[in-house]
């Protein structure tokens, strides 16, 4: 296959969105797709001649648990899947304040980080609640318990998602041609375009500093060793939004 028709190839994957008539499944299918050929090809979406066809950058925000856990789970996840993330507040009908969390990127990829991140999440859940199922103890400690085997199933999980990151990401290989890994060419691109277009809407990005209580090391520990058994690798079947550890 030329160079040309793989191009082509790639436009025509681009134009899959849900704005374009595809559902959210096929629109995250052609989305994966564009990312395994730019990897094999060593592309990024500056070597696509039709901008046209380039999802533009925007933002989905949604209302989000105060759960710690889960905002390293997005943040890792979502820059792993070509976006980049932050939170705000907002005060709601009732006039309580409600934590939000807010993917930027290109449709295709919000859609498939967005996804990815409750696949992780809910696994993180389903863990835990196994984990205690016949745990004998008040519902509060179990629940404290709990809550700290979930911290430690979501810093175990986080830290392989970023050493997958770094994998592919490495400091060493943006210079030269012979670039082996392909994807980081497109991460540097996606990161820079997220970050311009954050810079356009006034919105200035600053890292937080949030200490963790680890109130129950024991669980702690126990939930960083099952963190280690959540698959990374992923694949979408026919039924829509559905991943199964590869």
């Amino acid at each position: 296959m030329s160079k040309e028709e793989i191009l082509k190839k790639i436009q025509k994957l681009l134009a899959m969105s849900t704005a374009n008539g595809a559902s959210e499944n096929e629109a995250m299918m052609a989305a994966q797709k564009v990312q395994e050929l730019l990897k094999e090809h060593n592309l990024s979406l500056g070597d696509i001649k039709d901008n046209e066809q380039i999802e533009p950058i925007n933002q989905d925000t949604f209302d989000v648990e105060r759960d710690i856990w889960k905002s390293w789970i997005r943040a890792t996840t979502a820059k792993l899947y070509f976006c980049t993330t932050y939170t705000t507040n907002r005060m709601n009908e009732k006039y309580q304040r409600v934590k939000c969390v807010t993917f930027v990127g290109r449709e295709s990829n919000r859609a498939v980080a967005k996804s990815m991140c409750d696949y992780f999440i809910n696994a993180v859940e389903r863990m835990a609640d196994k984990e205690f199922e016949n745990v004998p103890g008040s519902k509060s400690d179990i629940n404290r318990m709990k809550h700290n085997f979930k911290q430690g199933c979501a810093s175990s999980l986080s830290d392989r998602i970023r050493k997958k990151y770094n994998e592919i990401n490495g400091p060493d290989i943006y210079s030269g041609l012979d670039n082996p890994n392909g994807l980081p060419i497109l991460y540097k691109n996606e990161e820079t375009s997220n970050r311009n277009w954050l810079a356009k809407q006034g919105i200035k990005l600053r890292s937080s500093n949030s200490n963790v209580r680890i109130k129950d090391r024991v669980a702690f520990g126990r939930g960083k060793e099952k963190g280690n058994d959540i698959g990374l690798d992923t694949q979408i079947n026919a039924n829509r939004g559905r991943y199964l550890t590869a």
